[in-house]
C-alpha cells in the first residue's frame, strides 16, 4: 500500500485543509492518507477550538483515511521540534511522501535552504546563539546567520528568495519537515487563498483557519469556508475566548517558581522574572503576552511558554527528543488495514514506535518515558475539557476511542 503523509492542526478543518489532502493523493498517486495532528493545543500555544477527538473524526469524514495524534509535549515545541516529531510518527506509520503546504510552493527551493542549514547546521547554530544572547529573536537571528553564510545567490535563487523561506511560517516548517525525513520522500504544495494565521480577508474560496475563528467569534457566516460538519460541530462546541484560560494561567504563573518557568522549553534568558513581574497587571492573556513579547521574544515563543507553564512541562520532567508511541484518534477502513499492518510488524518484529488505541489495555507496551508522556497528553486533555465545559469525565482520554468511520 502507498501511503502519504500530513502534519495539520485543522483548527478547524476548512475548505482549503480538503484542497491539500486531494492534492495530496493526487500527486502522489497514494492509496492512503495518514494525518498526524496536533492533539488538544496548538503549535502557536493556543488551545484548539474544537477538542482533538472531534477534529479527528472531521479529517476522516473530509478525506484522510487514519489520524495520528503529536503528543502535547511536541505540539507545544518550537517548529524543529514539531516538525521532527511529526515526521517521526508519519515516517514509522509506513509513509512513503510527507506533504506539506508552503507559500513559495518550490520544492526546489525548500530542499535547497534545508540542504544549506543542515551542511553549515554548526556554524549556523553558534552565530544564532551569538546573536540571540544579544537580545535578538531567534527567527531574525537565523535569518541575519543564513544572509551571512549565503553571501551569493545562485543563477535560479537568489539569497532574497532564500530568506524568504524562512519568513514565512509555512515555507519555515517545510524546512523543517524536509531536515527531519529519513526515509520518506517531500512533497510540497503551494499554499492557496489567505495565508497562515492571517485574519479575514476578502478571499471567497480559502480563508485562513484563523480568520474562520474570527469570523465564527464575531457571528459572521462561515458556511462557504468549511465542511457542514465542521460548522455544525463548532455551533455545538463550547467556543470560548481566552479570558477562562487567563484566569488558571495567572494561577500557574503565580504559583511557580522562576526556577520551574526557566526550566520549561521556551523558558530562559530571563524570561521567569518577566512573567512573575507582568502578570498582576494584565487584564488578559492577550495584554500579558504583548506586555512581556520584545525585540527578542516573540509572542509564540511566550504563548507556547504560558501553556507549558500551565501544564507543568519542563525539560527537566520530559527530556524526550522523539515521540515513543503512535497514539491512534480516527479511522476508516483504509486506516484500519494500515494499522493492521502496523500490528502484524510489532508482533513479528517489536516496533521501536508501538501503536495505541486503547491506553488501558496496551499501557504495556510502553516503558517508563512513554508512560509519562503518555500521562501528560491525558492531563493536557483533561485540562482542555476542564476549561471548555467538557464532560471531564466522560470525555476524559480512559473513556474516549478512536473514531471509526
Amino acid at each position: 500500500m502507498k501511503i502519504t503523509g500530513i502534519t495539520a492542526e485543522y483548527n478547524p478543518l476548512h475548505n482549503g485543509h480538503i484542497y491539500h489532502m486531494q492534492e495530496a493523493r493526487r500527486i502522489t498517486e497514494c492509496d492512503a492518507l495518514v494525518v498526524a495532528m496536533s492533539g488538544d493545543y496548538m503549535q502557536r500555544g493556543e488551545p484548539a477550538s474544537l477538542d482533538k477527538w472531534t477534529r479527528a473524526r472531521l479529517a476522516v469524514e473530509n478525506s484522510a483515511d487514519l489520524v495520528v495524534e503529536i503528543p502535547v509535549l511536541f505540539c507545544l515545541g518550537n517548529a524543529s521540534q514539531y516538525a521532527g516529531a511529526s515526521v517521526n510518527i508519519l515516517e514509522a506509520a509506513g509513509c512513503d511522501h510527507i506533504a506539506f503546504g508552503s507559500e513559495c510552493g518550490d520544492a526546489g527551493l525548500v530542499d535547497r535552504v534545508a540542504h544549506i542549514i543542515s551542511r553549515r547546521r554548526e556554524e549556523m547554530e553558534a552565530g544564532i546563539s551569538i546573536l540571540t544572547k544579544a537580545g535578538i529573536s531567534y527567527p531574525a537571528a537565523r535569518s541575519s546567520v543564513y544572509k551571512t553564510i549565503r553571501m551569493k545567490g545562485t543563477e535560479k535563487y537568489s539569497v532574497d528568495d532564500e530568506l524568504a523561506v524562512l519568513s514565512n511560517p509555512n515555507d519555515t516548517l517545510a524546512v523543517e519537515y524536509s531536515l527531519a525525513m529519513h526515509s520518506a520522500e517531500p512533497v510540497v504544495i503551494k499554499r492557496e487563498g489567505a495565508g497562515y494565521n492571517q485574519g479575514m480577508t476578502e478571499e471567497t474560496e480559502f480563508q485562513s483557519a484563523s480568520g474562520i475563528r474570527e469570523m465564527f467569534a464575531a457571528g459572521l457566516d462561515i458556511t462557504p469556508y468549511v465542511p457542514v460538519d465542521t460548522f455544525d460541530a463548532m455551533l455545538k462546541s463550547h467556543f470560548t475566548d481566552n479570558s477562562e484560560w487567563w484566569t488558571l494561567l495567572r494561577y500557574a504563573i503565580m504559583t511557580a517558581s522562576v526556577k520551574e518557568i526557566e526550566d520549561c522549553p521556551s523558558g530562559g534568558d530571563g524570561l521567569g522574572n518577566l512573567l512573575k513581574k507582568e502578570v498582576r497587571g494584565a487584564e488578559s492573556m492577550d495584554a500579558f503576552i504583548k506586555a512581556v513579547k520584545s525585540r527578542k521574544y516573540t509572542y509564540t515563543r511566550i504563548s507556547r511558554l504560558c501553556m507549558q507553564v500551565l501544564l507543568g512541562i519542563t525539560r527537566r520532567k520530559y527530556p524526550h527528543k522523539k515521540p515513543p508511541y503512535i497514539r491512534v484518534l480516527a479511522f476508516n477502513d483504509t486506516g484500519r488495514k494500515i494499522l493492521a499492518g502496523l500490528r502484524e510488524k510489532e508482533d513479528q518484529h517489536g516496533s521501536l514506535m508501538p501503536v495505541i488505541t486503547n491506553i488501558n489495555k496496551e499501557s504495556e507496551k510502553l516503558g517508563p518515558a512513554g508512560h509519562r508522556l503518555m500521562e501528560l497528553d491525558v492531563y493536557a486533555a483533561d485540562v482542555y475539557n476542564i476549561v471548555t465545559g467538557r464532560d471531564a469525565a466522560a470525555c476524559s482520554d480512559h473513556r474516549m476511542r478512536p473514531q471509526i468511520k
